[in-house]
């Protein structure tokens, strides 16, 4: 089964060779271990040379752990909101409209993390988890070091579409309740790529 993280908002798909997905051949980049190293395929993408790479491995657990392995791993979750009449909670930061989440803090379970986070980032209090979703993999750099973020997803509920209060201290300039179609008119086109992912596993 293939696995992807998203390296400079650009997606590095580690396949098995047998399963080449020639669809995205045109689209995507195709490489192989036997002739190409992670670190090439990470530094292509960094560097923005490609709209995305598929790296085909023998092993895709083995070549996933050594991925990993080349980053700090950090642990975060958070959560899709939707409420009974259907419309979804987001956020909009950095220019970007994105999920709330958070960073876990010590000995937390991803649950209560992302109930926390949800609930701080937003202002809610009536908050009831529905069920888990696919955790999404993403890059990035912050004073020199580079870190792995899993991010941890649940489909959560909100009966009474509480009045919404953006976390400002945490760069959040706005919270909205967005109907399904306003989230593939705006939301789609102006968010990160590893979200995009989770809304086509759940809108889909």
């Amino acid at each position: 089964m293939s696995k992807t993280v998203y390296i400079n908002d650009r997606p590095l798909i580690v396949d098995e060779i047998y399963q080449e997905k020639f669809q995205f051949s045109q689209q995507y980049l195709v490489m192989n271990e036997s002739k190409n190293s992670l670190a090439e395929a990470m530094q292509l993408l960094e560097q923005e040379k490609t709209s995305g790479i598929i790296f085909l491995s023998d092993n895709v657990n083995e070549t996933w752990k050594r991925l990993v392995s080349c980053f700090t791993l950090i642990e975060a979750a958070g959560g899709l909101v939707v409420t009974v009449s259907g419309k979804m909670l987001f956020i909009f930061r950095n220019g970007k409209w994105d999920l709330p989440k958070g960073k876990a803090e010590f000995d937390e379970t991803p649950d209560v993390t992302a109930l926390r986070e949800v609930e701080e980032e937003c202002g809610l209090k009536n908050l009831k988890i529905v069920k888990e979703l696919n955790k999404t993999y993403h890059t990035y750099k912050e004073k020199g070091q580079s870190f792995f973020k899993v991010t941890h997803w649940y489909q959560m509920t909100n009966e009474k579409e509480e009045e919404l209060v953006p976390q400002t201290e945490e760069g959040i300039t706005q919270a909205s309740w967005l109907t399904a179609n306003e989230v593939k008119e705006k939301v789609v086109s102006n968010t990160y790529s590893s979200i995009k992912e989770l809304l086509i596993s759940v809108l889909q």
